[in-house]
């Protein structure tokens, strides 16, 4: 198995570092519909662009909120922790390395 690994001198997104497998993101057939903490954040978006099956997607977390622990992986699946209450996180989608949207999900503890 060989890996690879992505540097690039032009910003996929810009003022951002992405460190990843190589592309603009993972082909929207491979975003999860489902996982421990549900469909990945950007499942529900994804889904509803033309030809989304064959296009490249990333999606970023514009922030975190304050009290939240969040890994996002490059499938938008993620792992979460925080004391308990409700957090709003704002994030942008990219087909194909171009910004198609921005949304938020909301996560609930305890």
């Amino acid at each position: 198995m060989s890996n690879s690994l992505r540097i690039d001198t032009t910003e996929i997104i810009p003022n951002s570092l992405v460190i990843g497998d190589t592309g603009h993101g993972m082909l929207g057939a491979a975003v999860p519909s489902a996982g421990t903490s549900g469909p990945a954040f950007a499942y529900d978006s994804v889904i509803l662009q033309p030809g989304y099956a064959g296009k490249e997607y990333r999606g970023t977390l514009d922030s975190i909120p304050f009290g939240l622990t969040m890994v996002a992986f490059e499938d938008t699946s993620f792992t979460a922790t925080a004391p308990n209450g409700t957090y709003i996180v704002p994030w942008t989608l990219y087909e194909d390395g171009v910004a198609v949207g921005s949304s938020s999900f909301t996560l609930v503890f305890g």
